[in-house]
């Protein structure tokens, strides 16, 4: 299983909004992130900066397989009013190598 890290931005003033609503992520959600293989999902909050780190054996696959996904679809419109958007979606940036892993 590969591990992964991408970047997003929360728009300024938007921060307890975004804390909020993922106390309460829609279980469609959680089980879409699942079919398309993703665990160990972990989001980082620092102001408006969104620190992301998953496990998934494809990003690529998974993310586009997700995109697809109605579920997705349906929690990333409830989320683009919070979210820095770019392309019609989250403003994404991977992070491409890692270069250390103490286990």
């Amino acid at each position: 299983m590969a591990r992964y890290i991408f970047l997003m931005n929360c728009k300024p003033g938007f921060e307890e909004e975004y804390k909020k609503r993922h106390k309460a992520v829609h279980p469609e959600m959680l089980k879409a992130l699942k079919e398309v293989g993703i665990s160990n999902y972990s989001i980082f909050m620092d102001g408006t900066k969104l620190y992301a780190y998953l496990e998934v054996d494809d990003f690529h696959r998974a993310m586009a397989d997700l995109e697809k996904h109605p579920a997705n679809r349906r929690w990333q419109k409830f989320m683009s009013d919070i979210l820095e958007q770019e392309n019609g979606g989250p403003k994404m940036t991977l992070i491409p190598e890692e270069v250390f892993h103490l286990d």
